[in-house]
């Protein structure tokens, strides 16, 4: 079942009102945040976005039900005079219900996903929107830059000719060929493939981008580090027998193999993977 994405969100922003009140804006971006907990790490990401070169656009943080509501963390660090900052909060019910509501609410021909722990580099969106103009793409994907500790990387991700082989890449790859922080879709073609699957509580961003590639959907790279990774120990990922029931799920769904037990032998090597994934962790504790 697709979720019901035309609903009105409880929309808790100051700011609001006096938008309503002047003349209605289709920004190009609307970078969209979800978060629940994380006033600091939320707080960077958003000026990061402000920052930038690019000011075509408006932010929308969905507060999944913060113990402390986003909005008071965002007026103390003086960001909710900014009108182009939009709040929802909502009872906590997800990573894919919150993106969803940032998707109910967004304005923007195209939706920038950005994780609250992120941020996006300060020509992250003017890079997009060149690519975007140059390409016509609808939907983009970017290198980014990784942060562990003190140390640093630039992670340079492939770029494949069709959607199948993405797909494939997609299922198979020990890292995933992708990055969804810092990805630029059509908000009409996202809405139209019906957004993240609320019944999906782990690996939401893999099944879409599967659903996308399983739907013909060509996703195009952008050859430059866009957004900046922490790499901590609190991620959502990091929840790997969850994460392999999800990954049985939808290689099921998605690979339509035409050799019999080839999906069977899929999921034992994504099985593999993430344990691999998974003890590396564990020793680097």
């Amino acid at each position: 079942m697709s979720p019901n994405l035309s609903a009105t969100p409880n929309i808790d922003a100051p700011t609001l009102p006096s938008m309503r009140a002047v003349e209605p804006v289709t920004p190009a971006f609307s970078v969209c945040i979800a978060v629940r907990d994380r006033p600091e790490l939320l707080a960077k990401s958003i000026q990061s976005v402000l920052a930038g070169s690019f000011d075509d656009f408006e932010i929308v943080v969905v507060d999944d039900g913060s113990a402390v509501p986003v909005r008071e963390g965002l007026a103390e660090a003086r960001l909710l005079d900014d009108r182009r900052i939009r709040v929802v909060r909502q009872q906590p019910t997800g990573i894919s219900a919150a993106r969803n509501a940032a998707l109910r609410v967004a304005r923007g021909r195209f939706v920038t996903v950005l994780d609250s722990d992120d941020e996006l580099s300060p020509d992250g969106l003017a890079r997009i929107h060149g690519f975007l103009a140059r390409t016509g793409a609808r939907w983009v994907y970017t290198n980014y830059e990784e942060r562990v500790g003190g140390s640093a990387k630039i992670i340079r991700l492939p770029s494949y000719p069709t959607p199948r082989r993405m797909l494939w890449s997609v299922l198979t790859r020990p890292r995933l060929p992708f990055k969804h922080s810092g990805m630029s879709i059509d908000r009409q073609l996202l809405l139209q493939l019906g957004g993240y699957d609320e019944r999906m509580p782990i690996k939401v961003d893999v099944e879409l981008v599967l659903r996308a590639l399983s739907n013909g959907v060509h996703l195009q790279r952008l050859d430059h580090p866009v957004v900046v990774f922490h790499r901590h120990g609190g991620s959502i990922s990091r929840r790997r027998l969850a994460g392999l029931a999800a990954w049985h799920k939808m290689i099921r769904k998605y690979s339509r193999p035409r050799i019999p037990g080839l999906a069977l032998t899929v999921v034992g090597v994504r099985a593999v993977s993430e344990l691999g994934k998974w003890l590396v962790t564990a020793v680097g504790k």
